[in-house]
């Protein structure tokens, strides 16, 4: 599939890279030094371990039953991967301004207008943005990308669900509504959207909904970030120490050590609590009710069929 979930803006500002944050450089050796993910795609089903992780060129890691991850499909894309995300019962991506979709033979680009870069938009909802033109994603299979709104200016961010769609320009933030666009007038300027009510912004989280800031914890560097359940924002940060896993809900902020150095690229949380983060390196800590386990990504490549041997003459 092609492409989505990290944007000038849609190739270096992606959902879950905030252009004024970063993950620190990993610490630890990499168990594959081949391997680079670049990001999660949602579970189609409230089980953060059906993640699949994305590779940097567009290899992809699903599930493999066993609590494990595996490069089974043998495609790639075009161009660099840098975020990911679920459009209905589809995987997308987005690399360098290319929307791309994944079927069952592989990755294909989804051509939103002839000319122009595309934004992929955060959040549980997939829409994507090509200069001022907004288009959902959700319906890939049955046909095209819909064209939902035209904004007043160039959408440099999306953040969306099922209830609403938030949208960043050049000009100012909007929620929109029936078709028609409201400024959101306390929101801050040209925020790194995670969903409908969550932005990021320099040293803190920004709620859309309430218009209130919550500032991060002094030392942490924050990385990937996205929805929870429950209307919570979820993020991994860093610090000298390794990397925590952050919640920030209903007022409340809470932080979970992995017992991990490295650079995470995806993070993903379901209504039980599960909580899965890729890593760059090919590492996936995955949060059970005992606590955190490591694993890693593998090669798993399909069984081959051979035809049967070539003819030969006597």
């Amino acid at each position: 599939m092609r492409l989505a979930v990290a944007a000038a803006i849609a190739a270096t500002w992606a959902p879950g890279h905030p252009p004024s944050v970063a993950s620190a450089d990993a610490a630890d050796p990499a168990p594959h030094a081949a391997v680079q993910l670049a990001a999660l795609a949602p579970a189609p089903a409230d089980d953060a371990r059906r993640t699949i992780a994305i590779g940097r060129d567009g290899e992809v890691y699903e599930p493999d039953g066993k609590g494990g991850w595996a490069h089974r499909l043998a495609s790639s894309t075009a161009t660099p991967i840098v975020a990911a995300g679920r459009a209905g019962d589809s995987v997308v991506a987005l690399g360098d301004g290319v929307v791309y979709r994944l079927a069952g033979n592989g990755w294909s680009a989804i051509r939103l207008v002839q000319r122009g870069k595309a934004t992929l938009g955060a959040g549980t909802r997939s829409l994507a943005a090509v200069g001022r033109q907004l288009f959902a994603l959700d319906q890939l299979t049955r046909g095209e990308p819909t064209r939902v709104v035209q904004a007043p200016a160039n959408i440099i961010a999306i953040g969306a669900s099922a209830r609403a769609i938030v949208v960043a320009t050049e000009t100012g933030v909007f929620r929109i509504t029936g078709g028609k666009l409201a400024p959101i007038k306390a929101a801050p300027a040209r925020p790194h959207l995670i969903s409908d009510r969550w932005a990021l912004v320099d040293h803190g989280a920004f709620d859309l909904t309430t218009g209130k800031l919550t500032a991060w914890p002094a030392g942490l560097a924050i990385g990937p970030a996205a929805p929870a359940p429950g209307d919570a924002l979820v993020a991994v940060g860093t610090s000298r120490t390794g990397l925590e896993l952050l919640t920030l809900g209903a007022g409340k902020l809470t932080r979970d050590p992995l017992g991990l150095t490295g650079t995470a690229v995806g993070v993903a949380v379901d209504r039980t609590g599960r909580a899965v983060v890729a890593l760059s390196d090919g590492r996936i800590a995955v949060r059970s009710k005992t606590g955190w386990t490591t694993t890693s990504v593998v090669d798993d490549p399909p069984a081959e069929h051979p035809g049967p041997a070539p003819a030969t003459s006597e």
